[in-house]
């Protein structure tokens, strides 16, 4: 599973389910838009410090090997656990519900399950994720954490942004 290179460096040490727990425990205690969290000196590590209630001592203390003295801004990996929230619209359909229960069954609209369970019919015949993504309209990384499937390179955004428009000249109004 690709993270956010912010959280990935954070995996990279501590593993990737610790990395997803600290972000989501950080996405829980700070409201703001941006996460944080100081990570101390090796030195300066207590057995009460935050991070090491949340992940355990040999977590806390090999990121403070890495990354001590530090501030980190991890991902609030948003789309990550919309993806997760998804992936029982593929469990409910293996197990032969229609589109309408699975859609009933999770408060979901039917054009959304549809539109799931036409992406995973789209990348089991072999096309592309790129593809798939823009054509059922889901971002590429979210549908391959939906999928279960690796997304390779730079994802781009399902909707495009139009190029800026030009300004309209100015003109002196004073006579």
């Amino acid at each position: 599973m690709r993270l956010p290179k912010s959280v990935q460096q954070i995996a990279d040490i501590i593993g990737q389910d610790q990395a997803l727990h600290l972000v989501r425990t950080l996405r829980d205690q700070q409201s703001g838009k941006t996460l944080s969290v100081y990570v101390p000196a090796p030195r300066s590590l207590h057995i009460n410090h935050m991070l090491v209630t949340l992940l355990g001592w040999d977590d806390a203390m090999a990121l403070c090997e890495v990354l001590g003295g530090t501030h980190v801004y991890p991902s609030r990996c948003r789309y990550l656990e919309r993806a997760m929230a998804n992936r029982p619209v593929l469990a409910l359909r293996d197990t032969g519900m229609s589109i309408a229960e699975i859609a009933a069954e999770l408060g979901m609209s039917e054009k959304w399950v549809d539109a799931i369970v036409d992406a995973r019919d789209m990348v089991r015949r072999g096309i592309s994720i790129d593809v798939v993504a823009h054509s059922v309209k889901i971002n590429p990384l979210t549908l391959g954490y939906i999928l279960d499937v690796e997304v390779n390179g730079d994802v781009e955004p399902v909707k495009r942004r139009s190029p800026p428009r030009q300004s309209s000249p100015q003109y002196d109004l004073s006579l």
